[in-house]
């Protein structure tokens, strides 16, 4: 693609190397495990931004994510053997150490390690999630979150994979609330989401302000969400909400909640879900226990029953009253941005005023990051301060 053509809308969706969102997101730590998923010395084959990697923890417990075939004869490393820090593959025996380097030849009378060194990827581990760089040359400052590293708990959800571009999630809006999440809000008498409210955005240092304005005749609390959200560039959002978890909705606790929307590749992405709840002590270990239990529970039938829905085989209307809000919301978040399609295969979109905020100015940010990145011009220098981001202000009734 030629950089005196300027990209549009559609442009953004291939995420693979050398593609302009590919590119883009590359130059930022993203997140592509959680913790918990990657125990000592249990190799994970793992897909990111249309690359396949594998990703391994030490027997110290350190993280590493390292080229996804051995240099060899090209054989999965995921299916060999840690030991130490090192990996070995199943194939051949040959032997990598944490920085790729080929150290051990067994079969090899005149061993030539020496020459033979696989990639390996800078990694940091933060809030419950592995993080990965994969672009060119060395990596930006690891990016932490002021609202995370307050004391509390903090539980990392169930990864949320999604067969569609990543794009059907990060293009949300408030406005949806009331319709995609009908179901849930009547099943679970929970009939304030179901009033139609406004949203209101503004470009800041970091990416985007969020400021969510309550119905005319309603308290800025009732719909159990804090008047402001906070949109970091390129894929993170940052919002607050009363818990949901079994067992302590009537509780006045207040979640911080991060998503990172990631591609996996161009029909596929994954997102990350964490929560800092503001508990410490035994009433947090108490809290993360119900919560780990009540997520990973659902997790396991939760697309079962999105697919039947999107295949006609129920309504959201059926699902089962025994699922938690939380469960109800993201099935019915799934039927929704599976059932968009691409935004290429889309024709062209009618606009309304609903759109006039979230969607158009986040469009309008990539857009002219991603076309300065493949013009050559200097790109956006996102800058969180940590005063702006800890609370989310309630926005007055208008």
């Amino acid at each position: 693609m030629s950089v005196l053509t300027k990209i549009q809308f559609a442009d953004l969706e291939p995420v693979g190397p050398g593609t302009p969102t590919g590119r883009y997101l590359r130059r930022y730590w993203q997140p592509v495990i959680r913790s918990r998923d990657l125990p000592v010395a249990r190799p994970k084959p793992i897909e990111i931004l249309a690359e396949k990697f594998t990703a391994y923890r030490g027997e110290d417990g350190i993280p590493h994510i390292v080229a996804f075939r051995c240099a060899h004869r090209g054989a999965q490393l995921s299916l060999g053997w840690v030991e130490g820090s090192d990996l070995r593959c199943r194939y051949h025996g040959w032997k990598f150490d944490a920085a790729g380097q080929c150290i051990e030849q067994p079969s090899e009378d005149r061993p030539f390690c020496q020459r033979v060194k696989i990639p390996t990827y800078p990694v940091r581990e933060y809030a419950g999630l592995v993080f990965g760089y994969f672009g060119e040359g060395e990596p930006p400052p690891f990016r932490q979150y002021p609202a995370l590293d307050l004391p509390g708990v903090i539980v990392a959800d169930p990864p949320e994979v999604l067969p569609c571009n990543f794009w059907n999630r990060l293009d949300n809006d408030t406005g949806h609330v009331p319709w995609v999440h009908r179901g849930t809000a009547r099943r679970k008498q929970m009939n304030n989401y179901l009033a139609i409210r406004r949203e209101s955005v503004e470009e800041t240092g970091y990416g985007m302000k969020l400021i969510r304005h309550p119905a005319a005749d309603e308290d800025a609390n009732s719909l159990g969400l804090r008047g402001t959200a906070n949109f970091f560039m390129p894929n993170t959002f940052q919002f607050w909400q009363k818990s949901r978890a079994k067992g302590y909705e009537t509780q006045n606790i207040w979640d911080t909640k991060f998503t990172w929307t990631v591609p996996i590749n161009d029909q596929k992405y994954v997102g990350f879900d964490v929560t800092h709840t503001p508990l410490e002590g035994e009433a947090a270990k108490a809290y993360a226990a119900t919560r780990l239990s009540q997520q990973e529970a659902e997790a396991e039938t939760r697309w079962d029953l999105a697919e039947k829905i999107l295949a006609g085989e129920m309504t959201l209307e059926q699902l089962p009253d025994n699922l938690g809000a939380a469960t109800c919301f993201e099935i019915e978040d799934y039927v929704t941005q599976v059932g968009q399609g691409t935004i290429a295969g889309r024709g062209r979109e009618q606009l309304g005023q609903v759109d006039s905020a979230r969607p158009l100015l986040l469009r309008r940010m990539w857009l002219r990051e991603v076309n300065a990145l493949l013009e050559g011009e200097p790109l956006t220098e996102w800058v969180i301060p940590p005063e702006a981001v800890r609370t989310g202000a309630i926005a007055p009734a208008e």
